[in-house]
């Protein structure tokens, strides 16, 4: 008997570890989450708070350097950017106090705190401090002069894969290749170290085909080197009913670098986080700076034209909120009884 109920637990277990990345998620998700209190009681503010982030020329790395100026210039706080290949690489720091803050996705950031996906532990300090920008969006880069025109061309064509420190890179490729029917196994699988590489690949001819954040320096870049199209996800029911799973929409893509005509891609939220290793005062100084400064940020990057007063207190939000920036929220009157529920529901 015992044996059996060892054999029935191993099979348990390994009948979700191979559940795609979105499902375990998903599944976590439904659990209530670890939501313990911020232990870091300090009414001292820190002289230097880090923002974890993606490689420079990402729209991860761009949003959080005008956090940094705007937030060291606003409060008498110094406020710096750590970049690392994306969240994989800097969520331990931040889970033990080392950095700050940080700059993730919303699906990233629930599979961060329940150890699914591309994390083998969970980490329970992530707290959510701004809703941030949404939509925020990302595509599939070609090069223009390619034959590749939509995504069952991208059969037999080598694709950036893997993404490294920067893992859930990975889940929306292959949500995107889920959506427009192309499965994993189609397409030449070609292992990147994080997103720059991927789209310097393709201007480079080594790589036909990446994941990108639109709107970003790197697509610029890439685009002056060789010129650069992004591929339109389809707009069918079924295509949708894909994206929502993760946590994510189709949408209609603004003119952009590497927008050619209509072209539908994917959108969704990318927020700051901290950790309860940050205190109250240190996250409602903070925020509060970057809520009276929001049009000095709307002039650092056009990124900002998504980061909004309406998007910072989301209400479909997958980890909690950090009591410092709950409290501003509160007395800004965005923060409702809507968002306390939600909070008490995800939380045990």
């Amino acid at each position: 008997m015992k044996h059996a109920s060892v054999r029935l637990l191993t099979a348990m277990v390994l009948s979700f570890l191979l559940l795609p990345l979105w499902q375990q998620a998903v599944l976590a998700a439904s659990a209530k989450l670890d939501c313990g209190p911020v232990t870091n009681k300090s009414n001292d503010l820190p002289r230097i708070a880090a923002i974890g982030t993606n490689p420079a020329g990402t729209g991860a790395h761009a949003i959080a350097a005008s956090l940094a100026a705007v937030g060291s210039k606003a409060t008498p706080i110094s406020v710096r950017v750590q970049p690392y290949n994306g969240p994989n690489a800097w969520m331990p720091l931040l889970q033990n106090g080392e950095i700050e803050f940080g700059i993730m996705n919303i699906l990233d950031a629930s599979m961060a705190m329940t150890g699914t996906g591309s994390y083998e532990k969970p980490f329970s300090g992530v707290r959510v401090v701004s809703g941030g920008v949404f939509p925020f969006t990302v595509g599939i880069l070609v090069r223009d002069k390619s034959d590749i025109k939509q995504f069952s061309d991208l059969k037999g064509k080598r694709v950036a894969w893997d993404y490294g420190g920067h893992a859930i890179n990975q889940t929306w490729v292959e949500a995107m290749l889920e959506a427009s029917g192309v499965k994993p196994a189609d397409v030449n699988q070609v292992r990147v170290s994080n997103l720059n590489d991927g789209v310097r690949g393709v201007a480079e001819g080594k790589i036909d085909a990446s994941i990108t954040g639109i709107g970003i320096a790197v697509v610029e870049e890439a685009n002056a080197t060789e010129p650069v199209r992004l591929l339109s996800m389809p707009t069918t029911d079924a295509a949708k009913a894909v994206l929502a799973k993760y946590g994510a929409s189709i949408v209609k893509q603004p003119a952009a670098t590497g927008v050619r005509g209509d072209t539908y891609v994917i959108g969704y939220p990318l927020h700051l986080v901290g950790s309860t290793k940050v205190s109250e005062k240190a996250v409602y100084t903070l925020v509060k700076g970057w809520w009276e400064n929001l049009a000095e940020l709307q002039t650092k990057h056009p990124l900002f034209k998504q980061w909004t007063k309406e998007t910072q207190a989301i209400l479909n939000f997958t980890v909690p909120y950090h009591p410092g920036a709950i409290n501003f929220y509160k007395e800004m009157g965005v923060w409702t009884a809507k968002h306390d529920a939600h909070q008490k529901e995800i939380c045990r």
